[in-house]
């Protein structure tokens, strides 16, 4: 608990510096408005602290870690293979997707091109079947009389 006390107290004494503790009367018994005690917007406390992080060391890094150096080679391998496991299985989940998404934007702009040429001919054809059938029909009119 005088942990929390401690907090609150840290915390009265921030909004306080910065006047958002108790709102002060003006003697009327009314509080001042919120006009005459505004503050700036820029100006509201923060209940952060600086931490130093601690310094990088590269070579530690690299060094294999206690908890590994306690791993037979079995052990080793069997994680080796769950790590590639996991890594390839999400990897390839992503990489699906967005072949997927990727072929149907193309394959939708070539089967739409293709069907507006296919469609395009046709009606070319129906066109000149139709302009073969009347000029058939007139021929055979024109023999007939």
């Amino acid at each position: 608990m005088d942990k929390d006390h401690e907090l609150t107290d840290k915390v009265d004494a921030l909004l306080s510096k910065h006047g958002f503790g108790h709102t002060p009367s003006n003697g009327l018994g009314n509080t001042p408005s919120s006009r005459d005690t505004a503050l700036d917007d820029r100006n509201i406390p923060v209940l952060t602290e600086v931490i130093d992080a601690p310094a990088w060391n590269a070579e530690a890094a690299a060094r294999p870690s206690n908890a590994i150096k306690q791993l037979n080679d079995d052990e080793i391998d069997g994680l080796s293979h769950e790590i590639f496991t996991r890594v390839f299985d999400r990897i390839d989940a992503e990489l699906a997707t967005k072949l997927e998404a990727r072929l149907a934007a193309q394959l939708t702009t070539h089967i739409n091109s293709a069907v507006t040429h296919v469609l395009g001919d046709l009606r070319q054809d129906i066109a000149n079947e139709i302009g073969d059938a009347v000029n058939a029909a007139l021929a055979d009119h024109l023999r007939k009389k």
